[in-house]
């Protein structure tokens, strides 16, 4: 693939375009060059300002960036972590709750939560309930074998107020 070199001056680019950044905890050091933790990935939740201040340089940078959105995560074991989404939209910060995961399977839980970001964008969410699905979608899909998350939005929306994915284990 690129280089962090060619990812950062392509990816700086293309920055002027983007309207919604999505970035997880390694894209805003190895693709934009703005630092946002110390890679410990034990301890992501725990570095959640340092996120807050990357993810406002993104925005004093790119100005035309209106909104980040980012997962934060505290990896114990391939399988076993605490996730969360953080969103920044209009000035301000929007925190989901913590989920307690053991996952079966982690392919596609970023594009799960992009997708499920984008979703609650084009459907109108408030902030705060965009965050809180977009983790929805990503958490679930830690859960769901193979590439594609089959969940919908009904059962994303039904587990999320019955509290079910607050603590989402398989065991």
């Amino acid at each position: 693939m690129w280089s962090t070199k060619d990812a950062q001056r392509i990816m700086r680019r293309l920055m002027a375009y983007v309207d919604v950044c999505i970035a997880n905890d390694e894209d805003f050091e190895s693709s934009l060059g703005i630092p946002a933790y110390d890679g410990d990935m034990s301890r992501g939740i725990e570095q959640i300002e340092s996120y807050k201040e990357g993810m406002l340089e993104i925005q004093k940078q790119f100005p035309n960036c209106k909104a980040v959105a980012s997962v934060l995560r505290n990896l114990y074991t391939v399988e076993d972590g605490d996730w969360m989404g953080i969103y920044l939209k209009d000035g301000k910060f929007y925190e989901s709750p913590v989920h307690k995961v053991h996952s079966f399977e982690a392919v596609g839980a970023g594009d799960a939560f992009g997708a499920g970001l984008i979703h609650a964008m084009l459907h109108d969410f408030e902030p705060q309930k965009a965050i809180d699905f977009a983790i929805s979608a990503s958490v679930l899909k830690l859960m769901i074998q193979h590439d594609a998350n089959v969940a919908s939005e009904n059962r994303d929306r039904a587990d999320h107020e019955a509290g079910r994915n607050e603590s989402a284990e398989i065991g």
